[in-house]
Formats: C-alpha cells, structure tokens, sequence
C-alpha cells in the first residue's frame, strides 16, 4: 500500500556556507554582507536586502518546524532577496553555483527531509541553461526557482531562451516567485507590495508566458505558481474574451484559459473559500502544498486547511502531485 508523503514546495533557505563565502568577501565588492543586531543584511549593485531571519539558515529549526507542520519533505529555494540579477555575468555565474552548492548540502545532510530548486543567473538564458544543468547533473536540484520579471522585464524576453530549452530538456519544472514587483510606487504603505503585488506579479509573469507564446514553443515546460497562481486563475476568462474581442495574440495555439493545466499551484492562499474556488477552476491535480518558511506570511496549519476544505482525498491526491513535480531521477526509477 502507497504511503502518503507531504511535500511542501515553497520554502526558503539560505545555507551558513554561502553566507560564510560572501562574508569572506568571495563575490566582493559586489555582493558584501554586514551583520546589523546579530542579522545579516547582503548588498549588491543596485542596493541592500533586508535583515536575514535566522530561521533562514538553521535546519535544525526548520526540521522541527516540518514535523509540527507534518511535512514529510520541504523542496528548498532561495531567498529571493539573493537573486543577484543586478550582477555581472561571470560573477553571476560562480554566485548562483554557490549558492546552490549550499542548497545541496542541506538536502545531503537530511536526504530523507529536503531536495531542492536552484537558482539560476539571470537575465543571461545560455548562463542560466549552463547553471541549471549543473545543479541537477552534478547537486541534485529538481528543478528552479527564478523571479517573476528580470529587472521589470516579462519572462518572454527572447533571451530567456536558452533557460527555457535546458529546462524543457531536463524535465525541470520552474518556480516563479515574486520580486520587484509592479505598482511598488502605489503599493509603499501597509505592506500592500507583498499583500497585494506579490500575487499580481506572478498574475502577470504567468501571462506573459501565455501571450508572449512561450508555452506554445516549449510544450515540455512545467511551471510552479506560488500563491495559488495569484490573480491568474480568476483572470483568465477577461483574458481570453479580451484576447478574441480585440484581436490579441492571434498565433496562440489556444484560448488563454486553456493554458491552466501548464502550471500547477501552492495552497498557500489562506482561505477556505479562495482555496475551494482554486481547486474549482484548475482541479486538485494541479494543487501543490507551500509554506513560505520561514516567514510570517506561511498560512496556519497548512495540511488541515486543505483537508478540512477540499477533503483527505483531495489532499492525498495534491500529495502525489507535488511529489510527481519535484521527485529525483532516482525517485522516478523507482516509480515516483
């Protein structure tokens, strides 16, 4: 009898030795690190992140926090504070093979508990291709994690080519998650940037897939939409009208809404009725457990939720989804 394993597949971490390697100036003057009240902060070209949470880097930690939460295994990211899209290429290069080489090490110290996406140099696509194939060759990755627009632009920039290809070729699902999000100016008060433009940037990061016929060329691609997907899933039916009623984008092979069963969608949406009406629209199949740890915005009690809401078979199934899209390849040998 199957056993069933909950995967959460949006978390963050930063490992201690990457940190150690920026801290020893390795990627210096570029990206430098200084410690304010006990927290590191990072700078690079174009500017400074935020304080680092300690939880970010303590696995210790995080482990008991998984088995709290029930979570078998936890799909480990990058902060995304540390993309480093601002860096020049050869750094950016040595930079993201860091920091998934400390990515590695935290799923080779618990085999059993972690595997992980990678990060990639953008905005350079054969660079980002080269890292990829690193990190799932040579570390293990299960596939990516990037941001949802290099520097303000859409993921159908022509550049991004060579990325796509490797990630198609390499059977590597792709994770957007927001960054430099859009309307930051008008979003500045109450948090509204990450209540409110995480999820439409990943609203618009999704479409320009759609409409910029990225999906159309590479049908091989999975994609990973945190935040339920954001505004997508209740967009598409404006999106699709829109498109016929104004003569948009004519050379899609499909209706804008067809394209929802091209990505899959964390649970982290925090709402009962939203969580029912996602499941509605895009089917429990493409439903996939997050958390966002280790931040204050992980939603409470991540398997109950969708088990109290969709049902335990509905979570069952969502378990098997999330294991099909981050399994290893010796997880798929053996029939995963």
């Amino acid at each position: 009898m199957e056993t069933t394993e909950f995967r959460d597949l949006h978390a963050h971490y930063l490992a201690p030795s990457t940190i150690d390697r920026i801290r020893a100036g390795e990627f210096a003057p570029a990206v430098t690190l200084s410690d304010e009240d006990g927290r590191a902060r990072f700078t690079f070209p174009t500017g400074a992140t935020r304080t680092m949470l300690p939880a970010m880097a303590d696995l210790d930690a995080r482990l008991r926090h998984l088995d709290q939460c029930g979570i078998d295994i936890q799909v480990l990211s990058t902060w995304i504070d540390m993309f480093g899209y601002d860096l020049p290429e050869e750094l950016a290069v040595s930079y993201h093979k860091s920091i998934n080489e400390g990515l590695a090490e935290a799923v080779s110290s618990h085999p059993d508990r972690f595997r992980f996406f990678a990060s990639v140099p953008l905005p350079w696509g054969d660079a980002a291709a080269t890292v990829l194939e690193d990190a799932m060759t040579r570390l293990g990755a299960v596939g990516s994690m990037i941001g949802t627009n290099v520097h303000g632009r859409y993921l159908d920039d022509e550049r991004l080519a060579p990325f796509w290809r490797a990630s198609e070729r390499l059977h590597a699902p792709v994770e957007l998650h927001p960054v430099n999000v859009a309307g930051a100016d008008r979003l500045r008060g109450d948090e509204l940037s990450n209540f409110l433009g995480n999820p439409f940037d990943t609203t618009i990061a999704a479409s320009s897939l759609i409409f910029g016929g990225v999906l159309d060329r590479h049908p091989g691609l999975r994609f990973v939409l945190v935040h339920g997907g954001g505004y997508l899933p209740y967009a598409v039916g404006r999106l699709s009208h829109g498109r016929a009623a104004r003569g948009v984008a004519p050379e899609l092979l499909r209706r804008p809404e067809d394209y929802l069963d091209r990505f899959f969608y964390d649970t982290v949406v925090y709402s009962p009725a939203v969580l029912s009406a996602l499941a509605s629209i895009v089917g429990v199949e493409r439903l996939v457990l997050g958390t966002d740890y280790p931040f204050d915005m992980e939603p409470p009690a991540v398997r109950s939720m969708v088990a109290d809401t969709l049902g335990e078979p509905a979570l069952a199934r969502i378990a098997r989804t999330a294991r099909g899209v981050s399994c290893r390849h010796d997880e798929t040998e053996a029939g995963g």
